[in-house]
């Protein structure tokens, strides 16, 4: 009751256009996350569009979230001077770069580069919209948005049992589309859901609602399985099997934080990657392991190798910006691998980048100067003392595990399946990210009020 109170004189003693501010982001982001499902079930891939509509209309947050500008420059930087890297890289600057003037290499450059950069603002936009709200907010807002997620479970669900039952009907009724694009719709829809999931399990676990969290997931394997989108499930149970190292981390690795040790290892697929390529390449492995693999893994195994090979020619600068499109169709749009794209087009700058942010997201990726500690209704102990595992600290401890997990699902998916362009994708990581921000300060005030 005194945690009630105090949140509702925080708010009355707020100014009145404060208030006005604050109701107006709020209804943003109830009409944009509501949308979300929405867009992810009938077009994913235009997911890009919503977002820019939140961005539009969250503008202004861009220049009064001084904080989080603070709390987010070293990721802002780092995807800024990828952005300004492929700028650099595009045709655009080629051409000028041959003597044409600006106006002419413009005109006649395909302007990939536009896209990216007017969704880096606005993207930045939505995020620091989200991270404005306090808990209390953030607590009405995610609430909506779990019965949201959880009507797309549901519609996933009966999906996966009817074999795209109802993309089928629709599709007979009104848009006539290809039964490959059905299933790559469904596959597209389940990959959103997928990238919700640990936010949505974050606030159900700290509500003690686990029945939700169980129906979510098994909705997504489900989808993943008729779908026979195996990158999603790998992505799934590679997500679980960090949430569980992390929140069970062993206290003989107390030295070691394991958010530490999970940064280390994103230099796996970051630069390790391309170098087991090549190896598999010079050894013929690369070709002996097709026949044993499935079709679509053998499929990948041929674009990576083209890719590698292309990259072997140009190691240093790459072929320039979404020079992926050109290699078609030994390389279908991108090279389902964001490392191997990064090097092919970019050269070793780019990758080097690439790496650095991934290092950099997991390093720091932890809940800090958020909340003041409190303690669970179990009595275990701090992760400071001795005796305790990661689970059982503060808040910051407790919800370690779920963001370390929401990360290694999109990088397992961004290293086996889409690539570093991807806009949609990207984009989804933008929501992933609000949707995090908002689920920390919605358990947070779950718990509190518990408490």
């Amino acid at each position: 009751m005194t945690d009630r109170l105090g949140l509702l004189n925080a708010e009355q003693n707020k100014s009145p256009l404060r208030r006005l501010r604050d109701g107006y982001t709020t209804w943003v982001l109830f009409a944009g996350l509501t949308a979300f499902a929405v867009w992810a079930y009938y077009a994913a891939t235009g997911l890009p569009s919503l977002l820019a509509l939140i961005g539009v209309l969250s503008l202004g947050h861009l220049f009064l979230s001084h904080g989080s500008w603070k709390a987010f420059g070293v990721f802002a930087a780092l995807t800024a001077a990828m952005l300004l890297l492929a700028v650099l890289r595009s045709d655009m600057v080629e051409a000028m770069a041959r003597g044409a003037d600006i106006g002419t290499a413009y005109a006649a450059s395909k302007r990939y580069f536009e896209a990216p950069i007017v969704i880096w603002f606005l993207a930045w936009a939505a995020m620091f919209a989200a991270r404005s709200q306090d808990e209390a907010r953030a607590a009405r807002i995610f609430h909506w948005f779990v019965y949201v997620l959880l009507v797309l479970s549901v519609v996933q669900m009966i999906e996966a049992v009817s074999n795209f039952g109802l993309r089928q009907s629709l599709s007979n009724q009104f848009f006539h589309s290809r039964d490959r694009m059905l299933i790559v719709g469904f596959s597209n829809t389940n990959c959103a859901l997928l990238m919700m999931f640990w936010p949505l399990a974050m606030v159900q676990a700290a509500r003690h609602r686990p029945a939700i969290i169980i129906f979510a997931a098994i909705a997504v394997v489900a989808a993943g399985i008729t779908s026979d989108t195996n990158a999603h499930l790998l992505a799934m149970f590679a997500s679980v099997a960090v949430f569980y190292g992390v929140k069970y981390w062993p206290r003989a690795l107390k030295a070691f934080k394991p958010e530490r040790v999970l940064a280390v290892l994103t230099l796996v697929p970051m630069l390790a990657f391309p170098a087991i390529i090549y190896a598999l390449m010079k050894s013929g492995l690369a070709v002996k392991i097709k026949t044993d693999l499935l079709p679509s893994w053998a499929a990948r195994i041929d674009i990576w190798s083209y890719a590698v090979a292309r990259s072997l020619e140009k190691p240093i600068w790459g072929w320039g910006y979404e020079a992926s499109r050109q290699f078609e169709p030994m390389i279908p749009n991108h090279p389902h691998d964001m490392a191997l794209q990064a090097w092919l087009e970019l050269g070793i700058p780019g990758l080097l980048i690439l790496a650095a942010f991934w290092f950099w997201l997991f390093w720091n990726l932890k809940v800090t100067g958020e909340m003041t500690d409190v303690p669970q209704e179990t009595g275990l102990r701090a992760l400071d003392e001795e005796v305790a595992p990661v689970s059982t600290g503060n808040l910051s401890a407790r919800f370690q595990p779920y963001l370390l997990a929401q990360a290694t699902m999109f990088l397992v998916i961004s290293t086996i399946s889409y690539g570093l362009w991807r806009s949609w994708f990207y984009c989804l990581g933008a929501f992933a990210v609000m949707a995090a921000v908002l689920a920390v300060r919605a358990a947070t005030h779950s718990i509190k009020l518990r408490n």
